[in-house]
């Protein structure tokens, strides 16, 4: 096996998910150490973000817009973060044999034809994990660039406390103090890259097995075609009959791997649906009431908030896409191969082989896709809804909004 497939297979997935001890790694045992990782990085997303920002949201209760720009910026993503991080290292021990299988798949004996099919489905999840790990770094990178400018621009005996953090939050100091300031922001800055990655590699990690299941799908019916395709191959019934229990076998094993993931992050994946609608709402308001209202808020420069929303708002819709995406890639690769043992020339075999055929088109027709919590199956159909949905809740926010702003005129 040339390593380079593996490199590009696994894209950024495994070196990301180290940094925040989730790797599932089947060959090595360092349990306490990625323990140690994973506390950290949930500590520091709750001491420096989540943690003063819910505390901040009793002082503002009441204010609309100061409640959605504080559960927008970092509330919702950091709660999500921290959910992100407790399911994968829940189910780290769960996820090592599928991560060897997913190692001895790239390392089994194949043809050029499978080789080449390995490689396109890699390269669709290697381009997934790459982008979107850069997507996040730039949104937090400007993000954080613009609240430090705000800050230091800022006259700090007139701006609230609360305010002078990157995160806006409830300090038990006081930030004015530079040394409680530099404190601060170096918790506040390393929270966000944390957040980032972790919220970013779970996403793609996901993406990189299903995408490979697809893969693995597609060489699976090019195997049954070219088995039942030409009468004349000169193979005999028991060996027919043996490459047709490898491929029954296969597929069988392929759903199980398919169900594993589904299992394992279903109901994170109802939240993530759940906190991102929510999360995209929110954004849509604050873009409306900051720059078509010209509120002031947490920006005062609106041409860097209009570019901060951007991509605020390409970091939500992407990762919901992902998952839309893979969802139906699977959907369409497990009707495919129903498809594949239905439309094979199993007359060209015996009955007795050709019963084989049964499993599969039986296994087939159960469902095999990506839910959130068993309620609702991700495909692109669920990512209108989606939009949609979050467009119909942001249309009452703005409602509210401006029946309070006619209410305090009068």
């Amino acid at each position: 096996m040339d390593d380079q497939d593996l490199k590009v297979a696994l894209g950024w997935n495994q070196r990301n998910m180290n940094v925040i001890g989730i790797w599932p790694d089947p060959f090595t045992a360092r349990k306490h150490w990625d323990m140690c990782k994973v506390l950290a990085a949930i500590l520091i997303t709750v001491f420096f973000g989540v943690g003063p920002q819910s505390a901040n949201l009793f002082f503002i209760w009441g204010d609309i817009e100061l409640v959605t720009e504080n559960l927008s910026t970092a509330n919702i993503p950091g709660i999500n973060v921290i959910l992100k991080l407790s399911f994968a290292w829940y189910h780290k021990d769960t996820f090592k044999p599928v991560i060897k299988h997913f190692y001895d798949d790239w390392n089994a004996p194949k043809t050029e034809e499978e080789r080449a099919t390995m490689r396109t489905y890699a390269k669709s999840s290697n381009m997934i994990s790459i982008y979107g790990s850069i997507l996040t770094f730039t949104m937090e990178t400007v993000f954080l660039s613009v609240r430090l400018i705000t800050i230091m621009l800022s006259d700090k005996n007139q701006t609230s406390q609360d305010h002078l953090a990157i995160y806006p939050g409830y300090f038990p100091y006081d930030l004015r103090r530079t040394s409680n300031f530099v404190f601060t922001t170096v918790g506040q800055v390393a929270a966000g890259y944390l957040a980032t990655i972790a919220y970013t590699t779970v996403d793609t990690f996901i993406a990189m097995l299903v995408i490979h299941l697809c893969g693995q799908f597609k060489i699976l019916k090019t195997k049954l075609k070219r088995l039942m395709g030409d009468p004349d191959c000169g193979k005999d019934a028991d060996l027919i009959q043996k490459e047709l229990a490898d491929i029954v076998k296969k597929h069988e094993y392929l759903n199980e791997f398919a169900a594993k993931i589904e299992e394992c992050f279903n109901m994170l994946l109802l939240m993530q649906m759940l906190l991102c609608t929510i999360e995209f709402c929110f954004q849509g308001f604050l873009f409306f009431d900051v720059l078509l209202k010209g509120g002031a808020g947490m920006y005062n420069s609106q041409w860097l908030f209009f570019v901060f929303f951007v991509l605020l708002v390409l970091f939500v819709l992407v990762h919901i896409y992902i998952y839309c995406y893979i969802g139906e890639m699977i959907l369409v690769q497990n009707m495919e191969m129903s498809n594949a043992a239905y439309e094979s020339n199993w007359f060209n075999v015996s009955p007795r082989e050709a019963r084989c055929l049964l499993f599969i088109m039986n296994r087939s027709h159960r469902p095999l896709c990506l839910t959130a919590g068993k309620f609702s199956t991700f495909s692109m159909e669920l990512f209108s809804t989606i939009l949609k949905t979050a467009m119909g809740y942001l249309s009452v926010l703005l409602t509210v909004a401006s029946s309070d702003q006619v209410t305090s005129l009068e």
